[in-house]
């Protein structure tokens, strides 16, 4: 992908309002599994998920190291993001502050007077899915 055109992905995915991020996994038998998550863009452009441990995508990103996701628009122009790369799960004790990034990401979604008691209703959520973005592909209804 073009500079220009993985700036304007990435200006998209850190787009306000949020979108919701739908990442894929590979199930043991070979199939595919998506869930919807919350995400943001970090400065140095990784993808930065929340989530818990105990998903069992997580627990399968963790032996895999990699997912793939895609974010769209539902309305006009209807534009939207691929992508994919290898990932890690983190979370206390890594490199990372955790509840910063919680803080961070559920900014993105929900309003700033909500966060400290959608933080204290989720207390078990202390995961953060780090992306490296290798892989985008950007597309627009526009386009078709």
């Amino acid at each position: 992908m073009a500079d220009a055109d993985r700036a304007l992905a990435l200006d998209f995915l850190r787009a306000w309002p949020a979108k919701i991020a739908h990442v894929s996994t590979l199930r043991e038998d070979g199939t595919t599994t998506t869930v919807p998550v919350w995400y943001r863009i970090a400065d140095d452009d990784a993808m930065l998920i929340w989530t818990r441990h105990e998903r069992r995508w997580v627990r399968r990103l963790a032996e895999q190291g990699h997912l793939s996701f895609s974010v769209a628009e539902t309305e006009f122009p209807m534009r939207g993001v691929m992508g994919a790369g290898p990932a890690v799960v983190l979370g206390d004790g890594d490199a990372i502050d955790v509840d910063a990034e919680r803080a961070a990401i559920m900014r993105r979604y929900v309003l700033p007077f909500l966060v400290p008691a959608y933080e204290a209703a989720r207390t078990d959520h202390r995961a953060i899915v780090r992306v490296e973005l290798e892989r985008l592909t950007g597309w627009s209804f526009e386009d078709a």
